[in-house]
């Protein structure tokens, strides 16, 4: 084992590199998200509608690139998953008839908890969970996001009473 995940150097200048460590200047930069739903899920009403909700909201807090794709798509498709074996179990119940007649545990429940799992494994990753994103706090001061309409101000000297 080689030790924790090391953090990418987006999201340590987010922090404002806490640990004072050089930054890695020459990480590859990775093109921003496209915002259609790929053909993937064009088959799935509940992922893409999962992945036009996602997308705007990881692009605006800058954490999102083409890179994660296929990360955002496994989330899109685990939730609808996780919802569908979720309904067939509203609808049979929470234990079912086996062939031989007896009851056992509804098969989907093992479906659900598995897609759920998977869904929380990748809202940590994406930094969608309350944890996930309290361990990020946004720089301030001028050049904290090259897009801020505001970062004219940044350097303005407020007066206190």
């Amino acid at each position: 084992m080689r030790g924790r995940k090391p953090k990418p150097t987006g999201r340590k200048r987010l922090e404002g590199n806490p640990g004072r460590r050089p930054l890695n200047e020459h990480e590859p930069q990775m093109p921003v998200a496209n915002v259609t739903p790929p053909a993937e899920l064009a088959d799935d009403p509940v992922a893409t509608a999962e992945w036009t909700r996602l997308l705007p909201l990881l692009m605006t807090s800058h954490t999102v690139t083409e890179g994660d794709r296929g990360s955002l798509l496994a989330l899109c498709q685990q939730w609808s998953r996780y919802l569908e074996a979720n309904g067939k179990v509203a609808v049979s119940g929470m234990v079912v008839r086996s062939p031989s007649g007896y009851p056992m545990p509804n098969p989907y429940i093992g479906i659900a908890n598995r897609a759920l799992s998977n869904c929380v494994k990748l809202w940590v990753e994406l930094g969608l969970t309350p944890s996930a994103r309290s361990r990020v706090t946004i720089a301030t001061g001028a050049g904290s996001f090259p897009d801020d309409p505001f970062r004219e101000f940044d350097d303005i000297p407020t007066r206190t009473q």
